[in-house]
């Protein structure tokens, strides 16, 4: 029987790869090394993003609220890192006594 940290480790192994693969692909120019506002709030949602950037967690190159662009692998670690948090904080690792700040 598997169990939720087997399932868990494999969907942190698996945006480990993806990190990588997106890394190695806007270096060798495969995809564009930053995403505009309109994409980034697409992929991850207007609401995170604008809390990201207020925060200071991600830098926009450019004028806000105009045409800005972020690092594509930036923010792609940034929300993978937030999912991780998020798991070690659910009610797995509580009854075990584990938890990590997600802010």
């Amino acid at each position: 029987m598997r169990s939720v940290f087997d399932y868990e480790l494999r969907n942190m192994l698996t945006s480990a790869a993806e990190l990588g693969a997106t890394k190695a692909l806007s270096e060798t120019g495969a995809i564009k090394p930053y995403l505009n506002k309109s994409e980034a709030y697409r992929t991850y949602g207007r609401g995170k993003v604008d809390n990201w950037i207020k925060d200071g967690l991600i830098t926009p190159r450019g004028e806000i609220g105009k045409s800005w662009q972020i690092d594509r692998v930036e923010i792609q670690a940034l929300a993978a890192s937030k999912t991780v948090a998020e798991y070690i904080n659910s009610q797995y690792f509580k009854d075990k006594g584990v938890k990590i700040k997600t802010k």
